[in-house]
């Protein structure tokens, strides 16, 4: 159930030193200690980025878990510097659905430099494969949501042929890139939403 991440993210590593000095009349004030700069680069590792049972709605279970490889990836991620990842599957347990829903996460680390390229560039493989499919029966929208991490967007596939339906939410904190899919339905992606948050929660 492994799968190749669709893409990268990155977010242009900054520095702010402000130094500020006050003057009133004729006493000065010492300069402020310029505020520490914000880093981004996660200080976790991919394994322990990811979603836990415990984060999990009742009724569903741990399916597989591991490391990602190089090997996995496509050539536009390791061209940026793709460095490691980690990924997740959980299945939903619910005697009244033939098929449960599954939830599977994808995580991969960038070089912070090129962490703002990849949630653009993964939902426009996901525009660029539905046109290929080339199909009336194949859509794709984008789902608007509140921003999650630094950089985030949320899209729906339906395939009405197969009655395939996916539901993908991709963002980008500090230099990690993730990837939330389910099969399920609109209150799955629900579900997912508030896992892309603890999700990200977890990017120290």
């Amino acid at each position: 159930m492994k799968k190749a991440s669709l893409s990268l993210m990155t977010v242009l590593l900054t520095c702010f030193i402000i130094l500020s000095v006050g003057i009133a009349g004729c006493t000065s004030q010492a300069p402020s200690a310029p505020p520490a700069p914000a880093t981004k680069t996660s200080t976790v590792e991919p394994a322990e980025l990811l979603l836990q049972l415990s984060d999990m709605p009742a009724n569903f279970t741990l399916v597989e878990k591991g490391e990602r490889n190089a090997s996995e990836m496509n050539e536009w991620a390791l061209d940026i510097g793709w460095k490691k990842g980690s990924y997740a599957v959980f299945q939903k347990n619910d005697p009244h659905e033939i098929s449960g829903a599954t939830i599977e996460q994808y995580t991969s680390v960038y070089p912070a430099e090129n962490i703002s390229l990849v949630v653009p560039d993964t939902v426009q493989s996901w525009k660029n494969m539905t046109v290929e499919e080339n199909s009336a029966n194949v859509t794709l929208e984008e789902i608007s949501l509140p921003t999650i991490g630094d950089s985030s967007a949320a899209l729906k596939y339906s395939n009405t042929t197969d009655n395939t339906r996916l539901y993908v939410i991709t963002f980008s904190k500090k230099d990690v890139f993730q990837n939330l899919f389910t099969n399920g339905t609109a209150t799955d992606f629900e579900t997912v939403q508030q896992l892309a948050r603890v999700a990200a929660a977890k990017i120290k």
